[in-house]
């Protein structure tokens, strides 16, 4: 076969996987590169310490095996199983971050790296209640709170932000899920688990109040009763369905929280559609939950309610850490004069990111949402090779693509556009966190790779440089009023839902706003673009489409040593 038609990786099945309609089930297929099938490359530990290490991996990433020169961003690795894997390491005796997990990428160099450091001998620290606020601030607190402390700079800016907007509604956020069941659905069960769950998790039970405290405050509640309503729809056909579940979410996302009560930021619904599937829906504010925290919501409670109906005791282990943690982080932050001139060098040494004037569409009409995109996943063995071959994550090459596009519609030599990561604690179990962790934070470029395998590099060092100062909120960046980003690219991969095929998520909905005036988003095998018609036309919008498929192609087809300066 000609080069690139020969497969990247070989992956090795007992069995093709199907769904319970025994159709091919491609969520439950491994990810090209998981599993090579070259028995050759797999190393087993020759030390102790090698195979303490390549334990911890294996149960991190969830893989049978992890030989000591496999690599954590070919065995899917990424920022957040990254701070779960540094967490659990330390607990396992190895004094060692995310930092040095991105630089020493397999078992063999991270043992090396780490030898001979100790874990130090003083316990986590960790917020008490109440510790965040002041002693006037307290005083106001109504009765039955288990905490208070005050909302991120991002969390205000979101609230800000859904009261600003009006009709639009940027933050309220609709999202659904159907869900495969083996059992009949009991609401009283499901209302029951919902009650459990939120028992876990402090922002399942918290309220906002932005001006009854010397400062935007969020109040956790000891006991709150999430909304959780039930619509049988089985007496309707497919079609019928549909159209009851897209006026749902459109009356859902007309109808905002009340931000002066005391009321939770979520609602949930079920609408029970077949006897073996029913599908759940969370109406909720951004600046409650993120796309990882519904996802471990909905997991968390499928689990449940499983567990309940089927008599099972219902168990959980708590993180060790609270979403207090990471407000505590950013108030740290916000004092760190390391972290203020890192942010404020990069503002000030690049310009912003800004789409090209005349690329709008009619502005005498009001303007419409704008979605344009393409599926890539034709390309992904090929780009996945590219990616173990420039030793970087898979996201680098689509946060590559992505700054390639960029830099062919600003004339600037450097500039900076906005990257969507998170804040969650480098420690073991983070990943089963809740609360608003994401944050988006300007990422810089400039003209100066030659080869793609450059570039995507280039892209992956100046997101680690950035790792130790992602707490200090955007906010905080952008002091004098102007916004500062305008588009921004996201890397979304779900994972937490891989196992098993409870959910469809071919069958999702999703209705969200923001006021950025660009949402680039990566997320299973696709590329979206987001905008409106007084920003981008919809024909620019398919040319800008059309671009990042361009550059995808040539990183495809030429891998690291391909042109990167070339006009796509």
């Amino acid at each position: 076969l000609p080069e690139y038609m020969v497969p990247a990786a070989f992956v090795e099945l007992d069995a093709i996987p199907l769904t319970t309609n025994g159709k091919l089930d491609k969520k439950a297929l491994p990810a090209p590169g998981n599993q090579v099938l070259d028995r050759d490359r797999y190393v087993a530990p020759r030390t102790p310490d090698e195979e303490r290490m390549a334990a911890v991996w294996a149960q991190a990433l969830k893989v049978e095996r992890v030989g000591v020169e496999d690599d954590f961003f070919q065995l899917g690795g990424d920022s957040i199983r990254a701070v779960s894997l540094a967490g659990s390491l330390r607990a396992a005796g190895f004094e060692v971050g995310v930092l040095d997990v991105f630089a020493h990428t397999t078992v063999s160099a991270l043992c090396a790296s780490a030898t001979g450091r100790t874990v130090p001998t003083a316990p986590l620290t960790t917020v008490q209640p109440f510790e965040l606020i002041s002693a006037v601030d307290r005083a106001l607190l109504p009765e039955g709170l288990d905490d208070a402390y005050p909302l991120t700079q991002v969390q205000t800016g979101m609230l800000v932000e859904t009261l600003a907007s009006g009709d639009r509604g940027n933050y309220h956020d609709f999202v659904s899920f159907l869900v495969n069941d083996d059992g009949p659905f009991d609401i009283e069960l499901m209302r029951e688990a919902v009650r459990i769950v939120g028992g876990r998790h402090d922002i399942l039970r918290t309220s906002a109040d932005l001006t009854g405290y010397s400062v935007p405050m969020q109040l956790v509640h000891h006991e709150v009763a999430v909304p959780v309503h039930c619509h049988d729809l089985r007496g309707l056909d497919q079609e019928a369905q549909q159209r009851e579940l897209v006026a749902f979410a459109a009356a859902e996302r007309a109808n905002p929280f009340d931000l002066s009560s005391s009321d939770p930021l979520l609602r949930i619904t079920i609408h029970v559609q077949s006897e073996d599937a029913w599908r759940v829906s969370f109406t909720k504010n951004h600046a409650l939950l993120e796309g990882w925290s519904y996802h471990e919501l909905l997991k968390e409670l499928i689990a449940v309610f499983r567990d309940l109906r089927a008599g099972r005791a219902v168990s959980y282990e708590a993180p060790p850490v609270r979403f207090a943690d990471s407000v505590a982080a950013e108030l740290a932050s916000l004092e760190s004069a390391e972290d203020r001139a890192f942010w404020q060098d990069m503002v000030d040494t690049h310009a912003r990111l800004t789409l090209p004037a005349d690329w709008h569409g009619d502005l005498t009409v009001p303007a419409q949402r704008v979605d344009a995109g393409f599926s890539y996943r034709d390309l992904e063995p090929r780009l996945r090779a590219f990616a173990a071959e420039a030793g970087v994550p898979f996201k680098a090459v689509l946060h590559g693509a992505h700054l390639k596009v960029m830099s062919q519609i600003t004339d600037a030599e450097r500039f900076f556009s906005g990257l969507v990561g998170h804040i969650r604690p480098e420690v073991a179990g983070s990943d089963r966190l809740m609360g608003m962790y994401i944050t988006t934070l300007p990422h810089p470029h400039t003209r100066t790779a030659s080869t793609w395998g450059e570039l995507v590099r280039e892209v992956f060092d100046r997101e680690v440089e950035a790792w130790p100062h992602r707490c200090f909120p955007m906010p905080a960046i952008q002091s004098d009023g102007q916004r500062l980003i305008d588009v921004f690219f996201t890397y979304l991969d779900f994972h937490i839902l891989d196992e098993g095929e409870i959910v469809d998520e071919g069958n999702g909905i999703n209705r969200t706003a923001t006021e950025f005036g660009l949402a680039v988003s990566s997320i299973g095998g696709m590329l979206g673009l987001r905008s409106d018609t007084h920003l981008l036309s919809r024909e620019n919008a398919d040319r800008l489409a059309g671009m990042y498929r361009a550059v995808l192609e040539s990183m495809a087809s030429e891998g690291a040593v391909g042109d990167a300066r070339a006009t796509y």
